[in-house]
């Protein structure tokens, strides 16, 4: 009875959200939440928070580009390739709609591609319909490739703990992705009625005189001498985001750190700090004795580090046995101090018994290693050797940063940020990930263990479930991030998916696309401004609510592209 409570507020409140459209989807899942926490006494699920700040910092830099005329000097760019090539179409359109969303990380881009497709297809006297349904799927998937949408970012973070590479994977979901619109493509096109003419509606439309006369022609829209520059600085941007988060991926992180090492002194200050890290990780601070022995530990590991301070240990290097004397000494006072604490205790003794024996080995090493060049790849080394940055936050930050840049060489005039298409259509979607991610988080994360339990089994037997489940979870979640976020970390649990035990972790990558039928429910906003662009009248709602023009090619890219991932992955795995 109570989880049937619970599913009738979770789609009640999706349903009204839907009803309601826009941003509205967002504040019926703040209503759900209220119901299912208040009401029915679950447990209010985790705020995707990475997810929506990702979002933001890059919708911020997308909309300095785009006051800056950037992003109609990309439109420019894109109509010539279409109106060059008018007969393909079909392929363009998705084309060009995939690497705007690719390289922006959103799919709102593909909102100013519409009226130039449909004015391109009317002149080919091709349904609007075809190469609009193709494009708007193909900037929702593409978010699942994308290096700086926060789905990739959330996803690729997961799945290197199980042995896969930033680069590889943005490989293989670039090239699954891309190849399942492309085939998607070719089947409707071939299989589809394109002849406009034939279309009953276009035909009362034109009777009406509801159509649009087609101009023909590139449309020469002037531009600030700024566009280009915006777009050679956000593209700049996107390339040092993905060049930093491959060199902290594991792939290209561990070899250089190897490298590095060779010419890295061994600076023993700085061992010991790694080892009082280490130990005061062992100590609970909730009373006032552990915060004596974090005191008491300070105290003997500062007395040993001054022993080995840049200069002295140089010029004393040859003192070696006086050096293992000043680690003994450290251990020895260290014990009594730790004796009732015997994790603390073991790992101070394994630090130590580590330092003393091989003292002779890094006093030598740090002679014969010092110098300038010891120095840079000290400092190389400390970035990656732990990360600093991690890759969440190095695209917010990244982002920000060509923002401001933008601003400041473009001479953006910051008081029309906020009056963009591309500003409000981005916090838009923040507030429907808000509040239908919060709203499905908190149902999930009530029914974990069921739900990791049936699909354990489930998936187990028929790996492409997943994909089903995560298909119609983003149908109700509205975000490809937010519904990997919700659904991904159950299956890992269930699947017993660790890192010493990887194996069935290719199935979360191949079906990763599936987190993208955002365009099931006919809500989606480049969804409806197909629909309100197209004047002939040929990309439609029909009354059954699924039945639109881009429920085919939806489900077609979609199936593709997992299909592919299962043939492609499992080599790589």
């Amino acid at each position: 009875m109570e989880l049937a409570l619970e599913l009738i507020v979770l789609f009640g409140a999706i349903f009204l959200g839907v009803r309601l459209g826009g941003m509205a989807i967002g504040y019926a899942g703040g209503i759900g939440v209220i119901l299912l926490s208040l009401g029915l006494g679950l447990k209010p699920g985790a705020i995707p928070w990475d997810v929506i700040l990702i979002i933001m910092s890059v919708i911020a830099a997308i909309t300095a580009m785009q006051v800056a005329g950037g992003l109609d000097y990309m439109v420019q760019v894109a109509e010539k390739v279409l109106r060059k090539n008018p007969k393909q179409i079909n392929y363009l359109a998705p084309t060009v709609t995939y690497l705007l969303t690719f390289l922006a990380g959103t799919g709102h881009t593909a909102f100013s591609m519409i009226p130039v497709i449909v004015e391109v297809a009317k002149e080919q006297n091709i349904k609007p319909s075809v190469p609009l349904s193709i494009a708007v799927v193909s900037s929702q998937i593409a978010i699942t490739a994308s290096p700086v949408s926060a789905a990739v970012v959330w996803m690729s973070g997961e799945l290197e703990k199980y042995g896969w590479s930033y680069p590889m994977l943005l490989l293989v979901w670039a090239i699954t992705t891309y190849c399942g619109c492309m085939i998607t493509a070719f089947i409707v096109s071939k299989f589809s009625n394109l002849d406009l003419s034939s279309d009953p509606v276009y035909q009362e439309r034109l009777k009406a005189g509801l159509i649009r006369q087609v101009e023909g022609g590139i449309h020469q829209v002037s531009l600030p001498k700024s566009a280009k520059t915006s777009v050679m600085i956000f593209l700049a941007g996107v390339v040092l985001v993905v060049f930093y988060a491959t060199s902290i991926s594991n792939v290209v992180r561990i070899p250089m750190l190897n490298f590095v090492n060779d010419f890295v002194p061994v600076y023993m200050d700085k061992e010991l700090e790694s080892a009082r890290l280490k130990i005061l990780d062992k100590v609970p601070l909730g009373n006032e004795q552990g915060i004596e022995i974090v005191k008491a530990v300070d105290t003997q590991i500062a007395s040993a580090k001054q022993k080995f301070y840049a200069a002295d240990f140089k010029n004393d290097s040859s003192q070696i046995d006086a050096y293992q004397d000043v680690l003994k000494e450290t251990k020895a006072n260290l014990l009594p101090i730790l004796s009732e604490n015997a994790e603390a205790s073991k790992v101070m003794e394994t630090s130590l018994d580590y330092l003393i024996t091989n003292s002779n080995q890094f006093l030598t090493d740090y002679v014969q290693k010092d110098g300038i060049i010891g120095s840079l790849f000290a400092i190389v080394k400390s970035y990656i050797d732990p990360v600093r940055l991690p890759r969440d936050g190095a695209i917010m930050s990244f982002m920000l940063a060509i923002a401001t840049l933008i601003v400041i060489f473009c001479k953006v005039d910051t008081t029309k940020l906020l009056d963009t298409g591309t500003f409000k259509a981005g916090m838009t979607a923040c507030v429907c990930v808000l509040g239908v991610a919060w709203l499905g988080n908190t149902f999930v994360g009530a029914h974990e263990k069921e739900i990791g339990l049936l699909a354990g089994k489930m998936v187990q037997q028929y790996p492409w479930l997943l994909a089903v489940a995560l298909f119609f979870a983003s149908m109700l979640l509205y975000s490809q991030a937010a519904t990997a976020k919700a659904i991904m970390p159950t299956v890992i649990g269930a699947l017993g998916i660790t890192a010493l035990n990887p194996g069935d972790s290719y199935i979360l990558v191949a079906s990763f696309a599936a987190v993208s039928a955002l365009f099931v429910l006919p809500t989606y906003p480049t969804l409806l401004g197909a629909v309100q662009m197209d004047d002939t009248g040929s990309t439609r709602i029909g009354k059954y609510i699924f039945n639109h023009a881009f429920i085919v090619p939806g489900v077609l890219a979609i199936a593709i592209t997992v299909a592919l991932g299962f043939v492609i992955v499992p080599f790589l795995a």
